[in-house]
C-alpha cells in the first residue's frame, strides 16, 4: 500500500513539474516532515532554501548555480523555477541520461567525464554538490573550478551518507571560509563557502 501512495505521489509531483508550478511541489514536501523522493531529489527542498541561497549568492553578486551530479534536476528546476538565479547541471554517463530507461531530466544537462573534467565554469558561477558521492572527482572538479563559491549539501542526521559532506571545506581554512549555512527539514545541511 505504501509504495502504491509514493508513486502516486510521484507522479503528482511529475506531473506539477510539467505544468511549472513549483509552488504546489513544494507544498507537497512540506506535507509530511519524513516524505522524501530520492527518484527526484535527495532532500526536502523548500521555498526557504531557495531564498537562502538566492540571498548569499546575491551577497557574493552571483546569479548562477552550476550543480555537479544534479541527477535528473528536480532540485536545480525548483531554484531556477522559484529565484531568479539562473542553473546549470552537469552529470555524467550521456548514455543512460539519454537513454530510454532514464530519469526524466528537468534542466539542460552538460555532460563531463567522471575525474573532473568539465567545461570551464564561469567565474560568475557557484558550483554546488548535493548529496555527491566521491572524494577523489570532488577534489578534481573543485581544482578546475577558479570561482568564489562552493555550496555543499548533504545530510547531518547519520542515517544517510554523502561525501564530501556539508561541513567537509571547514577544515581549508586558508582556501575557503564558511559563508552561512541553512539546516533543511529531515536532517540536511546546505553550507555555502566562500574563496579566500
Amino acid at each position: 500500500m505504501y509504495d502504491l501512495e509514493k508513486r502516486e505521489k510521484l507522479n503528482e509531483i511529475v506531473e506539477l513539474m510539467k505544468k511549472n508550478d513549483w509552488q504546489a511541489v513544494l507544498d507537497i514536501f512540506q506535507e509530511d516532515e519524513d516524505y522524501r523522493e530520492p527518484l527526484l531529489v535527495w532532500i526536502r527542498p523548500s521555498i526557504s532554501l531557495v531564498n537562502f541561497l538566492e540571498q548569499e549568492l546575491s551577497r557574493l553578486g552571483l546569479k548562477k548555480i552550476s550543480s555537479i551530479g544534479c541527477g535528473c534536476g528536480a532540485l536545480e528546476w525548483i531554484i531556477q523555477e522559484a529565484s531568479d538565479l539562473e542553473v546549470y547541471g552537469f552529470e555524467v554517463n550521456k548514455g543512460w541520461w539519454e537513454g530510454p530507461h532514464s530519469t526524466p531530466h528537468y534542466i539542460p544537462l552538460e555532460y563531463v567525464t567522471e575525474k573532473g573534467q568539465l567545461t570551464r565554469i564561469s567565474d560568475d558561477s557557484a558550483i554546488m554538490f548535493c548529496y555527491f558521492n566521491n572524494m577523489e572527482y570532488f577534489h578534481q572538479y573543485l581544482d578546475n573550478y577558479t570561482g568564489p563559491c562552493v555550496i555543499l549539501i548533504g545530510p547531518i542526521d547519520g542515517l544517510r551518507h554523502c561525501e564530501p559532506e556539508p561541513g567537509y571545506l571547514e577544515q581549508f581554512k586558508t582556501e575557503w571560509i564558511l559563508q552561512a549555512d541553512y539546516f533543511i527539514d529531515g536532517g540536511d545541511r546546505a553550507a555555502i563557502y566562500q574563496r579566500l
